[in-house]
């Protein structure tokens, strides 16, 4: 009698089993990888929302404040909209470095000079990226209008780039354009200035005068240079600077206030023309440079 068999086997062989994990890898995979992959999954979902709820309440502030705020680790920087200061006002942990003033800006145009927070302003920035960390700015005057491009471009850096477009009025139109940026901040110590880059240690208080019992430490050294195709081999101005030899037999210069200033000739109508770009640099901790051992003569424009 010929043997039968079960379809999908073969004569004389066993069936196999499937094969079982281990018993202390089951346990291993089931009390300690599985609650793991759970955990990394909450913690990323709470992360997902933490920063879904900070930029929320960021937007929300800045409405308020009618200004627009943006931070890259320790750097960041706020916009105010309805005021002639701080546009922009750029900090480090908290600390004010630099505040471009409208209200002490100005432009001239063929000789008629003009303050800069006295005409009309409009404002934009990406509402849709929560990483964006870029402002545009326009003022508009009478034939003319400055388009200001300011960037949050990493944890130690802010750029500020700066654009002119002359418009025709009437059948007149702009010849010789000057624009001159007032920067400020509370006290600058040791402040130079060479090819056109300002530098200079950021205190973190006002001082008028710096003796023997009262040497201020730096919070760190601010670099700002500018650069651009309507950039005067002399750009950068300072307003004011002061000091007075002390005790130690040093002469520590002191300012609060600087300027930059861009000429352009003949622009063409109706295009945007780039004047230049400022670019912000902080290094957190005391300089290495050691106060002047003489009077330092103040630049002139």
């Amino acid at each position: 009698m010929a043997k039968t068999t079960t379809p999908g086997t073969t004569p004389g062989r066993k069936k196999e089993k499937t094969p079982r994990l281990n018993a202390r890898l089951y346990t291993f995979v089931s009390k300690v990888i599985t609650p793991a992959v759970l955990l990394l999954g909450l913690l990323f979902l709470a992360l997902f929302h933490f920063r879904g709820v900070l930029a929320s309440t960021q937007a929300t502030d800045n409405i308020y404040k009618d200004q627009q705020a943006y931070s890259l680790g320790a750097m960041s920087y706020k916009f105010q909209q309805l005021a002639g200061i701080d546009r922009p006002n750029i900090s480090y942990n908290g600390v004010s470095l630099i505040s471009f003033v409208d209200w002490s800006s100005t432009i001239s145009i063929d000789g008629n000079a003009v303050n800069l927070w006295d005409n009309y302003h409009g404002y934009d920035y990406n509402r849709q990226s929560t990483n964006a960390t870029q402002v545009f700015a326009t003022t508009s005057g009478s034939g003319w209008q400055v388009a200001e491009v300011v960037t949050l471009t990493d944890s130690h850096t802010v750029t500020i780039q700066y654009y002119f477009t002359a418009m025709p009025v009437g059948i007149a139109e702009p010849h010789h354009v000057e624009l001159t940026i007032q920067h400020y901040h509370q006290t600058w110590l040791n402040p130079t200035v060479q090819n056109n880059t300002f530098t200079a240690g950021v205190l973190t208080h006002e001082m008028s005068s710096v003796t023997s019992g009262n040497t201020p430490t730096p919070v760190g050294t601010m670099t700002l240079s500018v650069s651009g195709p309507a950039v005067p081999q002399n750009a950068i101005a300072l307003t004011y600077l002061h000091g007075n030899l002390n005790a130690t037999g040093v002469y520590p210069t002191l300012t609060d206030a600087f300027t930059t200033t861009y000429v352009i000739d003949n622009p063409d109508v109706n295009r945007l023309t780039p004047l230049g770009t400022e670019t912000i640099t902080f290094t957190p901790g005391a300089p290495a440079s050691t106060p002047v051992s003489g009077p330092v003569p103040v630049p002139t424009p």
